[in-house]
């Protein structure tokens, strides 16, 4: 299990950057979520 953070002036600019960081890991059978912040970016909008 990896862990990919990152940081950005909304929660959604944060999230951006940090899927953006885990499609650069790659290996075989890979899986991240892509949900992760959702509500966050919601209640932000």
């Amino acid at each position: 299990m990896l862990c990919v953070t990152a940081l950005g002036k909304s929660v959604f600019e944060a999230q951006q950057k940090a899927l953006k960081l885990a499609e650069q890991i790659q290996w075989t059978g890979r899986f991240y979520r892509r949900d992760i912040g959702y509500r966050a970016v919601a209640r932000e909008q």
